[in-house]
C-alpha cells in the first residue's frame, strides 16, 4: 500500500467514525514541487514537516498524526514537529495502518462504531 492510498482510506474512516461536532484536515505539503512554490508556502506559513492529518473533537484535545507505510521512517523535521505539538499538549502519533489509528482515536475520542470498518 502506498502513503497517497492509506492517507485516503484513513480520511474515509474519520468522516463516518468521528463524533458528531468533530473536524479533520489534510495539509498537503508532501512531495517534490517548484522551489517558487515551496517559498511562497513558506512565506505564508507553511511549516516543513507538518503531520498529515489534524483531528479536532469535542473535548479532546488536538490529535496530529503522521502517517506512514512499509519500513518508512519519520524525517528529522517531521519528528521536531510532532515534539513540539505533543509540548504544546496535544495528542501525536506516526500510524502505520488504519487500525493503528483505530487504536489511538478509541484512546482519545469517542469514535462511532462503524462494522463497514472491521472491529
Amino acid at each position: 500500500m502506498k502513503e497517497a492510498q492509506l492517507q485516503n482510506l484513513v480520511a474515509d474512516y474519520l468522516r463516518v467514525a468521528l463524533p458528531d461536532g468533530s473536524i479533520f484536515h489534510h495539509s498537503p505539503n508532501e512531495g517534490k514541487s517548484h522551489v517558487a512554490h515551496r517559498v511562497k508556502l513558506k512565506k505564508a506559513g507553511m511549516c516543513t514537516g507538518w503531520p498529515d492529518l489534524e483531528i479536532f473533537c469535542p473535548g479532546t484535545p488536538p490529535i496530529f498524526i503522521e502517517l506512514k507505510v512499509g519500513r518508512n521512517t519519520i524525517t528529522a523535521a517531521q519528528n521536531k514537529t510532532l515534539q513540539a505539538l505533543s509540548s504544546a499538549g496535544c495528542v501525536t502519533a506516526v500510524c502505520k495502518t488504519l487500525e493503528d489509528v483505530k487504536a489511538l482515536l478509541n484512546t482519545t475520542t469517542n469514535t462511532k462504531e462503524i462494522k463497514k470498518y472491521g472491529a
